[in-house]
């Protein structure tokens, strides 16, 4: 087959173009330190890649949710601790209250104590934590109970928690009336009321039966609430190592997918510059003159 002067100049050109373009292609590749910049550059490993950021985001979601939740149960874990050193007080001076000899005013400063242990107890049940009042169930954006001491969040309101981790329902959360109810449905704000005005009669039986009985049973609850939560913690910590290992072994495993091995293009893009000189001076000996190189 004969070979033309054009087929040859048509050849030596694909060939020059060829090597400019994977020149850059090489250059995208260092500058973006991205194998891949578009689908169709290798739409399989756009499509492995694009999964695998899906993921990390989930994983940056849940890992946000774990955070929200350890700085609630932390809330939790310290209140519900301070509620029980305020119950044990509380007990204490039931106990003292109900001793039918003491005087007046032993009793009027029994009262102010009491009367200060009610004080810290609204406070504690109007935890925040953020913007969330940690106690009001599933209505955190309201204090749960007044001034007062009266419980104003809805029933309905009044339930656990839940957050997504890792794909899975995580359940979590104390309520006011977990903490400060008694088991007759009664908040222990109201029983401190009761117990202030069987102290002004010197009720002894009340306190010693009725109001010590409604102490016990809220430091019970205490008890069971402080276990609930330290399981949580455990659950927490769990999930949180295990989303720090996923995000590792994800973000590495998208690295070899995706990034460049810098030294490697370097190497390459080294060639093919030596490529190309070498095609350009090639080309140049090989092309012939034609009629526009003689025109003046």
């Amino acid at each position: 087959m004969r070979v033309t002067d054009r087929m040859t100049s048509e050849r030596v050109l694909y060939n020059i173009q060829k090597t400019i373009t994977q020149i850059a292609k090489l250059h995208d590749e260092i500058s973006s330190g991205s194998k891949v910049r578009y689908p169709s550059d290798d739409a399989v490993l756009a499509t492995r890649s694009s999964n695998l950021d899906s993921r990390l985001r989930e994983l940056q979601q849940y890992e946000r949710n774990v955070n929200y939740v350890q700085n609630l149960v932390k809330g939790y874990d310290t209140s519900i601790r301070q509620v029980s050193e305020l119950y044990q007080r509380l007990r204490e001076l039931l106990v003292q209250a109900s001793n039918g000899t003491l005087t007046a005013d032993q009793r009027q400063a029994i009262a102010e104590e009491i009367k200060r242990i009610k004080q810290q107890l609204v406070q504690i049940a109007n935890t925040q934590v953020g913007s969330d009042y940690i106690f009001a169930g599933l209505d955190g954006s309201k204090p749960p109970v007044n001034e007062e001491g009266e419980i104003v969040v809805r029933p309905d309101a009044l339930k656990g928690r839940t957050t997504m981790v890792l794909g899975y329902p995580l359940e979590f959360g104390i309520s006011v009336k977990d903490l400060f109810v008694t088991d007759g449905n009664q908040s222990v704000f109201s029983l401190i009321d009761m117990s202030l005005k069987a102290l002004e009669r010197n009720d002894a039986k009340f306190l010693s039966n009725v109001a010590l009985a409604g102490v016990n049973y809220l430091e019970k609850s205490v008890s069971e609430n402080l276990a609930k939560v330290g399981a949580v913690q455990r659950m927490v910590e769990a999930a949180a190592n295990r989303i720090v290992d996923l995000n590792n072994f994800m973000t590495e495993h998208l690295s070899k997918e995706r990034d460049v091995d810098i030294t490697e293009a370097v190497t390459k893009l080294s060639m093919k510059q030596a490529v190309l000189n070498a095609a350009l001076k090639s080309a140049a000996n090989l092309l012939r003159n034609t009629l526009v190189d003689y025109i003046s």
